[in-house]
């Protein structure tokens, strides 16, 4: 590889003293050198700025951003805002880069000449790696508009074909410009939920091109399952009324049914939270239901299209009867289900970590 343009690689820090060690050193060791590392340190009260300063001064390839916090969309749009390279790269400051992470992204970006190329990744959970993240949209082969939209589009609205994060992929820094220029990509109105998902379906109809591959180039650092009490999960009801909306803009229809469904996936999911960890009674689910569908513009439009289409998902059929009753027996059901299913899960990881000891 003769030409090796500038990679700015952006990382938001906030309060991560426990890992940010091991996330800045795979980043200065990749084996391709000519990087800017944005440092976006978002008001960290640990001693993660200690250990940020270290590194920023035996490694003068990485530039500090510090200001008070203002959460993650706003950390990463501060450090796209400082970003000078050709082409961008996320990283989260828990993370960490497979060592010719950003190489194999640069050659696999140039060869194929697109604005942005996905990898793979694999989750991390203390020194075990396991289950590389991917997807069905095809392999090693360059999808270019209008192709792209009209096909992958609806990947952001429930069915998908790739991963909606905003690391292990590297991107041409002129089509986030554009996509910027545009309409806005880093999420203002929610601050824990849904910003990598927010980003992503902003910025793909501004892509002209893009490439998936198999190679690994990421280790996503994973917490397992949910084992407490979400308070910030409805944000993403929140943005259910935002993809909806971007579904009218664009008028892609293709997207409308499996958003609907999704919707309905992500309220019995968390009247499921509700039950399990807040013990929540019968009336308080149910009340949570009512709220719920009277308040949300998605919900309206979902009883307008199911209208005029059949509908295959019980538990979207309930609510569309306002049976507050058997979607609570819907949820109920649907977390004995899961919880078996992780117990099972659960033993099987157990033998499985025995066997490698």
């Amino acid at each position: 590889m003769d030409y090796q343009p500038l990679v700015s690689i952006l990382i938001p820090l906030y309060n991560q003293e426990r890992y940010f060690e091991k996330c800045i050193r795979s980043v200065c060791d990749q084996t391709y050198k000519n990087l800017e590392i944005i440092v976006v340190n978002d008001g960290s009260t640990d001693k993660s700025s200690e250990i940020l300063s270290k590194w920023a001064s035996k490694d003068n390839r990485i530039k500090v951003v510090n200001k008070q916090n203002e959460g993650l969309p706003m950390a990463r749009k501060d450090g796209y805002l400082n970003a000078t390279g050709e082409y961008i790269c996320f990283v989260d400051s828990d993370d960490q880069l497979v060592s010719n992470g950003v190489e194999v992204m640069v050659k696999h970006i140039m060869r194929h000449q697109v604005d942005m190329v996905i990898c793979t990744a694999k989750r991390m959970l203390g020194i075990l790696k396991w289950s590389r993240i991917t997807g069905p949209f095809p392999k090693d082969h360059v999808v270019r508009q209008p192709e792209l939209f009209s096909q992958y589009y609806v990947n952001f609205f429930g069915k998908a074909s790739f991963p909606n994060n905003m690391w292990a992929r590297l991107i041409k820094k002129t089509a986030i410009d554009k996509a910027y220029q545009q309409t806005e990509i880093f999420m203002t109105e929610l601050r824990f939920m849904g910003e990598d998902l927010y980003f992503n379906m902003k910025m793909f109809p501004h892509l002209q091109s893009m490439v998936m591959t198999d190679n690994i180039v990421y280790y996503y650092r994973y917490g397992g399952a949910v084992d407490h009490f979400n308070k910030y999960y409805p944000e993403l009801f929140r943005l259910a009324d935002i993809r909806l909306n971007q579904l009218d803009q664009y008028s892609y229809r293709d997207g409308y049914e499996p958003l609907f469904v999704e919707y309905s996936n992500m309220i019995y999911y968390y009247a499921e939270q509700l039950l399990e960890f807040k013990k929540s009674s019968h009336q308080v689910i149910i009340d949570f239901f009512r709220q719920e569908l009277s308040s949300r513009v998605i919900f309206h439009r979902m009883q307008e299209f199911f209208a005029n289409h059949e509908c295959h998902h019980t538990g979207v059929g309930l609510m569309l009867n306002d049976d507050y009753d058997g979607m609570y027996n819907y949820a109920k059901e649907s977390l004995n289900r899961r919880l078996y299913s992780l117990k099972y899960r659960g033993q099987r990881s157990l033998l499985w970590l025995m066997e490698k000891l």
